[in-house]
């Protein structure tokens, strides 16, 4: 009896040994079991709420909702504060579709966005992605939470790094925080729900699904044609930037602006009409953080699309695309005149 006791008591010794020895994180194991996670993540969801401070000093609460089925199919519900949805995107076989539901209008494309654009803000395996492969990572462990640290790539003039804050159990996702030049977060992403494993029906992933994410059951969306919006112009403008002329016409407002060195930029703004748009291959989705933002052309001059408050505007120029968001995103918190 006593040997059996003794045997006992050394054979929970050396497993809790064991088990300490496996439950000690370093960047080495965290990297290795996130290829694994990597090569076998099959499906997930998430709920989160994102929370976007503007350097002015406001601050805006957005709702994220993400499904994912491997190899790459997903659909990222945008909404507000109160969870209401207004944006979709949805990647399948066809493309990539950026959803209105309150407005049935979508646009269509084909593109990478998840792995090259923004889509590591709402997607966890894009996410996983990029903590693989940066490089001058920091890392470090705190009350059960891994924190690793990482310049953004690619430079950005807003953001310059970012942290992610992975549960040190699971590395599941807790919280992504984006980074300014002074350390002062821009977006702060907190994870309320996260789980893998689950089944998705057939066509969970069609922009038709996302259609039926609209604020109210049956409400119409606003008749494309009506200016009734009045005239919505940026807060933010570039450096001796002027708008030169407002007209309407076609159902349409038109803003055009230029500056010194002869550079134009066109705005308009329209009630859209219901449908899909097609778009060229050549096609991006930039992220507005909580609005995606549509932009074509492959030279100097692009257009960028995107939606907010049942106006759809389109903004045409040779600026840097960086300079484009920033005008687009000064029309977010702006009323029409």
């Amino acid at each position: 009896m006593r040997k059996s006791f003794v045997l006992l008591m050394v054979v929970i010794l050396v497993a809790s040994m064991g088990l300490a020895g496996c439950g000690k994180r370093t960047m080495e194991n965290v990297m290795k079991d996130l290829q694994g996670i990597q090569g076998s993540l099959k499906s997930y969801q998430s709920k989160a709420m994102m929370l976007v401070q503007t350097p002015g000093g406001s601050s805006t609460k957005y709702y994220i909702e993400t499904w994912y089925q491997r190899p790459d199919l997903y659909r990222i519900a945008l909404g507000d504060d109160k969870k209401q949805i207004n944006q979709v995107i949805v990647r399948n076989e066809e493309g990539i579709f950026v959803v209105n539901p309150s407005l049935k209008k979508s646009f269509r494309f084909r593109g990478d966005w998840a792995e090259n654009q923004g889509g590591h803000v709402y997607l966890y395996h894009a996410l996983v992605d990029r903590i693989l492969k940066a490089e001058n990572k920091e890392f470090s462990i705190k009350e059960g939470l891994v924190q690793i640290e990482m310049p953004m790539v690619p430079e950005n003039p807003l953001v310059t790094k970012q942290q992610i804050f992975l549960k040190e159990k699971n590395l599941h996702p807790h919280q992504m925080v984006l980074l300014s030049k002074d350390d002062q977060p821009i977006v702060t992403v907190d994870y309320e729900f996260f789980d893998t494993g689950m089944s998705f029906k057939k066509d969970a992933f069609t922009p038709e699904a996302a259609m039926t994410l609209g604020p109210e059951k049956g409400a119409l969306p606003a008749a494309a044609g009506k200016t009734d919006f009045g005239v919505i112009e940026p807060a933010y403008l570039p450096k001796d930037m002027v708008l030169k002329e407002i007209s309407e016409r076609d159902g349409a407002i038109y803003l055009v602006y230029n500056d010194a060195q002869g550079k134009t930029v066109t705005l308009v703004e329209r009630r859209p009409a219901p449908g899909t748009t097609p778009l060229p291959s050549n096609t991006t989705v930039r992220d507005l953080y909580g609005t995606p933002a549509v932009v074509t052309g492959a030279g100097e001059v692009k257009t960028m699309y995107w939606t907010n408050r049942g106006v759809e505007f389109s903004m045409t120029g040779s600026l840097p695309i960086q300079e484009m968001m920033k005008i687009a995103q000064s029309t977010m918190g702006t009323v029409g005149k």
